[in-house]
């Protein structure tokens, strides 16, 4: 592969140590006028023009102009391998009608879809997680949740190992999230029943599945903190690294649990109390926010991120990609509703879907540095204040993943 220099009117890396509270745009390493080098996929080198393009004259050039270039964005939580889509759940829901369908519904159809997993991937899968690519979303949490049985959760994972790093959709990072909801085979048994069959049949074989996490949504109605605690101990034991939807709806000691437990993150959080607040900064967890969950669907409650930040804490901002409760996959729209429900700054936006969404995924991305994979967005905006205030389409002139121009010149 032939060296790259590709060239910007402005480059924010993302490349510090800064906090993320009050961060600027200096703080976040701005170069005006800047140059990234490129060879076999990987960046060597970020500077100043003059300084990149000097002794690297046989290197190709993309000139990005007068774009805003920023770090492959990081989504840390979505949920985007289903199939059953409902709009009409929306539309009962605009018009103050009960839901027809629900998660159910969306379990029966991705149960009939992983009977032809390959068909499954080629004609749903992998068109849209193509399109969330062309958004700038390079790096993408992939949970599983859709089956809710031990064949269907594996096929899930075995899907999203296999293409995890394929050309054309984000690097995937493989989430086990068994204990999503209570399937149809368990709603005489209960929620203790199927947190048992998890422990034993699923989490065993969940990482020889290419799982990197486990996940549960601990919330009043699903399951409770100590359910949740045995599933994510159990988990724990079989070499999966933790994260959990904590008190997204209401309050249930959800976020107390799992900071005993030592997660990594704490996703949703829009219930959680002072106490919470202070033990989750103290522990250095992420706290995932899902704000365009909260628009959809008109939460009473936002995850008190402003209070998280002061307190030293480090907040991504991710879509939660889903076809019931944030049929979002645009993290451009995540950070404008980042910005207007939680009052960040575009560079603590910024922040939020690249540099601590990486930290709460524990990968190496979300940020443009020399040794880092070639992962950047060229954003068609005046200047890097303006992002995440222009909202409901897609500002990416150019993607390049792994050094390879996706979308653009």
């Amino acid at each position: 592969m032939a060296a790259l220099i590709v060239r910007a009117r402005t480059i924010v890396t993302c490349d510090t140590e800064a906090a993320q509270s009050r961060v600027d745009f200096d703080g976040l390493a701005t170069i005006d006028d800047g140059a990234i080098a490129i060879e076999s996929g990987r960046i060597v080198a970020v500077g100043p023009t003059a300084e990149i393009a000097r002794g690297r004259r046989s290197a190709d050039v993309l000139d990005l102009g007068r774009c805003v270039v920023v770090p492959g964005m990081v989504d840390a939580h979505a949920h985007p391998f289903f199939s059953g889509d409902r709009e009409p759940d929306f539309a009962a829901r605009v018009s103050g009608r009960r839901a027809p369908l629900g998660m159910a519904y969306t379990v029966e159809r991705t149960r009939a879809a992983l009977l032809d997993p390959d068909r499954f991937y080629r004609e749903l899968l992998g068109p849209r997680l193509h399109t969330i690519l062309l958004h700038g979303t390079t790096t993408l949490e992939v949970k599983s949740g859709y089956a809710l049985h031990k064949p269907g959760e594996a096929a899930l994972l075995d899907l999203i190992h296999r293409h995890r790093a394929d050309a054309g959709i984000p690097s995937l990072v493989s989430t086990v999230l068994g204990a999503h909801a209570l399937p149809p085979e368990f709603e005489r048994e209960g929620h203790d029943a199927f947190v048992d069959y998890l422990i034993d049949q699923l989490l065993p074989v969940a990482a020889g599945h290419g799982a990197k996490y486990a996940d549960a949504f601990c919330e009043p109605g699903f399951f409770s903190p100590e359910q949740t605690r045995r599933y994510l101990q159990a988990a724990r034991e079989n070499g999966l690294r933790l994260r959990v939807h904590c008190d997204e709806m209401s309050y249930g000691g959800a976020a107390a649990m799992a900071v005993q437990c030592g997660v990594d993150a704490v996703d949703h959080c829009n219930f959680i109390t002072d106490g919470d607040v202070a033990a989750i900064a103290g522990r250095g967890i992420v706290t995932v926010a899902c704000p365009a969950t909260i628009a959809y669907l008109d939460l009473p409650r936002r995850a008190p991120v402003r209070a998280l930040l002061d307190a030293g804490g480090s907040v991504a901002l991710a879509s939660d990609y889903n076809p019931g409760t944030s049929p979002c996959f645009n993290l451009q729209t995540v950070a404008y509703f980042g910005r207007k429900l939680f009052g960040l700054s575009a560079a603590e936006a910024l922040y939020g879907v690249t540099r601590a969404a990486a930290t709460s995924l524990r990968e190496d991305a979300g940020s443009i540095r020399p040794g880092a994979a070639a992962d950047f967005v060229a954003l068609q905006i005046g200047s890097p204040d303006e992002f995440g205030w222009q909202f409901g389409g897609n500002l990416a002139f150019c993607v390049v993943k792994n050094g390879t121009i996706v979308s653009g010149p």
